[in-house]
């Protein structure tokens, strides 16, 4: 059996996607809800979860599969994308205006001893904090994104893109 290249896979696989007879919602949910599980760290089982989800919300499957498999390709870039995004947001929390004072609230003296090792810890807690904050947001907003974006392609430039893409070299 031959290796398709990436381009020619890509193509192929647009192609399919041109062709199906499901309407344009069901084709950009299903690419939409594929990608989801890109955001996170699932090891192997984000197409699994892809195609589970997929059918939850009936999108188109072949539309689901497709955008599971670009997910190899574009893990490094969301892993960058949700630790960043989540320090922003955790960051513009933080920063918001809380009470400077709480009068309920008794907070020990505690000695330099104690608080060192609390001091040393909070990098990595944080980093997954990020993470996981960044996983939720990007997963949501980049959903809402596809979808519009491959419901409008699918709209407005189904017929073209099918006619350009089958043209002969």
């Amino acid at each position: 059996m031959k290796k398709l290249r990436f381009g020619r896979y890509l193509k192929l696989n647009t192609i399919r996607l041109l062709r199906l007879k499901k309407g344009s919602h069901q084709v950009a949910i299903g690419f939409a809800v594929g990608l989801i599980p890109s955001w996170y760290p699932l090891l192997g089982i984000g197409p699994l979860i892809s195609l589970g989800l997929n059918r939850l919300v009936k999108g188109a499957l072949p539309a689901a599969i497709f955008a599971a498999s670009l997910d190899s390709f574009v893990w490094p870039l969301t892993f960058f994308l949700n630790y960043h995004t989540g320090h922003l947001l955790v960051s513009l929390i933080s920063k918001a205006s809380w009470p400077t004072r709480m009068l309920h609230i008794q907070i020990p003296n505690w000695p330099e001893d104690y608080m060192q090792p609390l001091h040393e810890s909070h990098h990595w807690r944080d980093a997954g904090l990020y993470f996981a904050t960044g996983a939720a947001v990007n997963s949501i907003v980049f959903a809402i994104i596809i979808y519009t974006i491959i419901k409008w392609v699918m709209l407005r430039y189904r017929l073209p893109l099918l006619h350009l893409l089958r043209r002969k070299k």
